[in-house]
């Protein structure tokens, strides 16, 4: 492995070593959004949201587009391919803990026993329990 291959990994391994920069980025992963959502969605300062924000951006991680007064900022697609898909599969995985996170809030006794016994024949409810799987709008929503 080459130096500046290193020193990439490196990089972003610090920018996503802090808990605030890694839930900025879940929240940027739908799509490039105002950095006031962004301080809203996590209860923050807008100082402090766009401190991370400016590492990430400095990371290469993040770009910004200007619409006025607002700033909208996204994952950068121009990173380089093997730090995309690190930060693709943490994002990935991240989304997946938070969705088992919830449906164990929502049923801490599985999904079979929410299955009620007098609905044998409702096909939905059944499908719906065993197979559910997050699609990309719920992910982004988490």
């Amino acid at each position: 492995m080459d130096h500046s291959t290193v020193e990439k990994f490196e990089t972003l391994f610090l920018a996503l070593a802090d808990k605030t920069r890694l839930r900025l980025l879940a929240l940027m992963a739908g799509g490039e959004v105002p950095v006031g959502f962004l301080a809203d969605q996590l209860g923050e300062s807008q100082p402090k949201i766009s401190r991370h924000l400016a590492y990430l951006r400095s990371a290469g991680l993040v770009s910004t587009r200007r619409d006025g007064k607002r700033i909208y900022y996204d994952i950068d697609a121009r990173m380089d391919e093997s730090v995309n898909v690190v930060l693709d599969a943490t994002l990935r995985t991240m989304a997946t803990r938070q969705v088992d996170e919830r449906r164990q809030l929502l049923y801490p006794n599985g999904m079979e026993s929410t299955v009620r016994e007098n609905e044998e024949n409702d096909t939905f409810t059944e499908s719906y329990m065993t197979d559910w799987k997050p699609n990309e709008l719920e992910i982004y929503l988490l």
